[in-house]
């Protein structure tokens, strides 16, 4: 590693942070990330042969439950923070700031484009991870290490929160398209 490459990132971050800091959008914003997310998985429902008011519901029942699954997620980054981290945090500046972190999930409608979605999937989360670590450490002044080991619990929550209701989503659509199915004998033939 060259000298000043890791003083270039921590400025590059730093910058990061400041424009999140002024970027204030509000929590409004995690509805559409939620939703952003719940049309990623269209394909799947059209696929299973459900009526577009099926679909609607669907995707608003699943946008709410994604963006209840970062609405916890962040309050457990706030918990940490205003516990354990080394200079004072306080709740209405980090949910203040917080929205603006979430806009790189905005563009998760893209993984649902075939052969590429597990890797636009991965740089977004990433992205969200680095903004809100970049958001903390200028707003706060708290180091990147210490932001990321605070940051990380609630992260991996909304992360396992976000794969389960994928999961959940995908498990049903596979049961309704089998029901639907003539069964086979081994033969081949019905």
């Amino acid at each position: 590693m060259t000298p000043g490459w890791g003083d270039g990132v921590e400025r590059g971050l730093a910058a990061l942070g400041g424009w999140l800091v002024r970027a204030d959008l509000g929590m409004g914003l995690l509805a559409l990330v939620g939703l952003s997310m719940a049309l990623s998985q269209g394909f799947a429902l059209l696929a299973n042969r459900l009526t577009s008011r099926q679909i609607l519901v669907r995707l608003l029942l699943d946008a709410l439950v994604l963006s209840l699954a970062f609405l916890i997620g962040s309050t457990i980054d706030l918990v940490l923070l205003m516990g354990l981290a080394s200079r004072a945090v306080s709740a209405s500046a980090f949910l203040d700031g917080i929205a603006a972190c979430f806009l790189p999930g905005l563009f998760y409608v893209l993984a649902a484009a075939p052969y590429l979605s597990h890797a636009i999937a991965i740089t977004i989360w990433g992205l969200i991870l680095l903004n809100l670590v970049s958001l903390v450490h200028v707003r706060f002044g708290i180091p990147f290490g210490e932001a990321l080991l605070l940051l990380s619990p609630g992260y991996l929550v909304a992360l396992l929160l976000v794969g389960l209701q994928f999961r959940q989503s995908w498990r049903a659509g596979y049961d309704r398209l089998a029901s639907q199915l003539e069964p086979c004998t081994p033969g081949g033939r019905p």
